[in-house]
């Protein structure tokens, strides 16, 4: 079953882009300082600068792997939150990213302009848990 086939009903998604291609994901997990997780290879395998409506009024964009590593580097996120990869952001002052954080590896959300593994808030243990169950809802937009 398809990724998008499953995803929580409360949630719309928009798709802007097409699929990544192998080589990208393949530079993308070359430049990450983690071992990404297998979903969001499943998901930017299929589509990309995916953006998805939560609660009919905030949003979440998973970025493309290109389009990762464009943003990882602009902003110096390994710099100033080792052992991450942000893989998309809320179209606004916050990125997502996976890293190893207070509460362990996962899902965690900072702000652009306070990059500080301290200042990570933690959403959920995976984005399958965000998009397939809603875990995680509730805090990603309690900002």
């Amino acid at each position: 079953m398809n990724f998008f086939d499953e995803i929580n009903k409360r949630y719309k998604i928009f798709i802007n882009g097409e699929a990544s291609s192998i080589d990208s994901i393949k530079k993308l997990k070359n430049f990450s300082p983690i071992q990404i997780p297998e979903e969001y290879f499943e998901i930017i395998c299929n589509k990309t600068e995916i953006e998805i409506n939560i609660k009919n009024m905030d949003y979440i964009r998973i970025w493309s792997a290109d389009n990762s590593i464009e943003m990882n580097n602009g902003y110096y996120i390994q710099k100033y939150i080792p052992n991450s990869i942000a893989i998309g952001d809320d179209e606004g002052e916050y990125i997502l990213l996976y890293a190893n954080g207070k509460q362990g590896f996962g899902l965690y959300i900072v702000e652009f302009g306070n990059l500080d593994a301290e200042e990570m808030k933690y959403i959920s243990k995976s984005l399958k848990d965000l998009l397939l169950k809603g875990i995680g809802v509730d805090i990603l937009f309690d900002n």
